[in-house]
């Protein structure tokens, strides 16, 4: 756990987008709750509120309604590594750290990083509208195309041929995605809830009208007990990210064992709280706290 010197005046920013804050009106009073009843002052700031960048010759952070001057933490709760890294700058520790946010929210540098870790994953391939060359495939159809930098399953496709790829990267050519094989087990998923070092839950998410089985995108989901090959594997993961709180997603293979899919920077929690009675927004606060080594 890393810890954050921070005096009993201190102060922290629950930092949002505001169309993801509509979203997530129950987390976020759950967040605000939880803070209240462990002494932890903690504000909720929008992101298209706060300005940064360099004045007179030092970086700074205004917002037109809020004095930030004396913020300790930040959690962030919105995908912005520029911003993440100004707050570092600043002496604000961020939960998560803008580096987690930079790996875990471009795919092509998450699995770049897993890789190196030696964990197992679906044979990949880094695309793009410049560099794609559809006479050189090592890959057979289908196949899943999917956007570096897109979230919640949104900008995953399935593809059946080079036109339906390229009409793809033509459609968005300032994006780079990542080419992947298609899983043997489609529209089935684990995701693994990770808070520091310790596995607080995982589900099984699973769709019989897609291949993708998010939540959030009509799936069912139900818990999931990770066995002692499986933590481990997991282990390896965040023990090497040090992470605050994330999502780990796993696919499975025909004989059912864990394949790294991605990490959730920002990770949603209703899948958990549908299935089990931990608390995540308590649990979270409560690591925050602990986290934070008054003088």
């Amino acid at each position: 756990m890393r810890k954050l010197r921070m005096c009993e005046s201190g102060k922290g920013l629950l930092i949002y987008k505001k169309t993801d804050a509509e979203r997530n009106q129950g987390f976020i009073q759950m967040l605000l709750e939880e803070a209240r009843l462990q002494d932890i002052s903690l504000q909720l700031v929008f992101e298209e509120d706060l300005s940064f960048g360099v004045t007179g010759n030092k970086l700074s952070l205004t917002h037109p309604i809020s004095d930030v001057g004396d913020i300790s933490f930040a959690i962030m709760r919105t995908i912005n590594p520029l911003l993440s890294k100004q707050l570092e700058q600043l002496k604000i520790t961020c939960f998560n750290p803008a580096y987690v946010s930079e790996i875990c929210n471009d795919k092509a540098v998450t699995y770049q990083y897993i890789a190196g870790l030696g964990i197992p994953m679906l044979d990949t391939y880094f695309v793009s509208n410049e560099t794609f060359d559809g006479d050189d495939l090592a890959l057979t159809f289908p196949m899943v195309l999917k956007q570096s930098d897109g979230r919640g399953g949104k900008e995953v496709y399935l593809v059946h041929s080079v036109e339906e790829i390229l009409d793809k990267l033509h459609e968005l050519p300032n994006k780079r995605f990542v080419l992947q094989e298609f899983a043997d087990n489609p529209g089935k998923d684990i995701r693994v809830f990770v808070l520091g070092n310790e596995v607080i839950g995982a589900v099984l998410r699973e769709s019989t009208t897609s291949f993708k089985a998010n939540y959030t995108l009509g799936g069912t989901v139900r818990p999931y007990l990770l066995n002692e090959s499986e933590l481990e594997l997991v282990g390896r993961i965040f023990s090497s990210l040090k992470a605050d709180f994330i999502g780990i997603d796993f696919l499975l293979n025909k004989q059912g064992d864990l394949l790294f899919n991605e990490i959730e920077d920002v990770v949603g929690c209703r899948s958990l709280y549908s299935t089990s009675d931990v608390n995540a927004a308590a649990l979270y606060m409560d690591y925050i706290k602990k986290s934070i080594e008054c003088r």
